[in-house]
């Protein structure tokens, strides 16, 4: 028989029991929502699995620090997010907020974001974990949806948009794999930020 039960009343579950039925229950429940959420941020199949084990992970060991006045995925996925920010500067020291700004993240001044990756991974160890629950829960949101506003552009500029932005190619390198000139390049890239922030103001 299948579950009906809401996030809501699992997690509550789970928090009153601290069972393993009642975690699991919930586990299976949020899984596969984690699970696309981070491998639309990294990009990366192996790094996306042991992310999502992180973070399931930390849902049992670190559920009393869960606000149950909050929906319990507002939680799980400001943590995959701080598990995918991690995992991201791990792999390129160099990555900053102008590469998310590459993304169309920053749509209007409203939006603007002051910190560096690297800054808000530092304050976060300073901060209390529901300072964070607002608002990294609003950047997950603007990443995943200029994410899939990439996948809806123009074959010609969402595969050197992908190539720049999210495997952080080389303008040159991106040339010679598409058989194309450096201006054509740094062209379509161009082009192609300003119909992702078009996109992103429509929606």
């Amino acid at each position: 028989m299948q579950n009906t039960a809401s996030y809501r009343e699992l997690a509550e579950n789970f928090l009153a029991t601290r069972s393993e039925k009642d975690f699991n229950l919930l586990y299976k429940r949020v899984q596969p929502g984690l699970r696309n959420y981070i491998m639309n941020v990294v990009k990366d199949a192996e790094a996306a699995e042991d992310i999502l084990a992180n973070t399931l992970t930390k849902m049992w060991t670190k559920i009393d620090q869960y606000d149950p006045k909050y929906q319990i995925t507002t939680w799980l996925y400001r943590i995959a997010f701080n598990e995918s920010l991690g995992w991201i500067r791990e792999r390129n020291r160099k990555y900053s907020i102008d590469s998310m700004r590459d993304f169309g993240v920053e749509v209007s001044s409203s939006n603007s974001i002051s910190q560096t990756v690297e800054d808000l991974l530092n304050d976060h160890e300073q901060r209390a974990e529901a300072d964070y629950i607002e608002e990294e829960n609003h950047l997950m949101e603007q990443y995943s949806l200029a994410l899939n506003c990439i996948k809806g552009l123009k074959p010609m500029y969402r595969d050197i948009i992908e190539d720049r932005l999210i495997n952080n190619m080389k303008y040159e390198d991106i040339a010679k794999k598409h058989s194309v000139n450096l201006q054509t390049v740094k062209n379509r890239i161009r082009r192609g930020k300003m119909l992702i922030m078009e996109a992103m103001v429509k929606i």
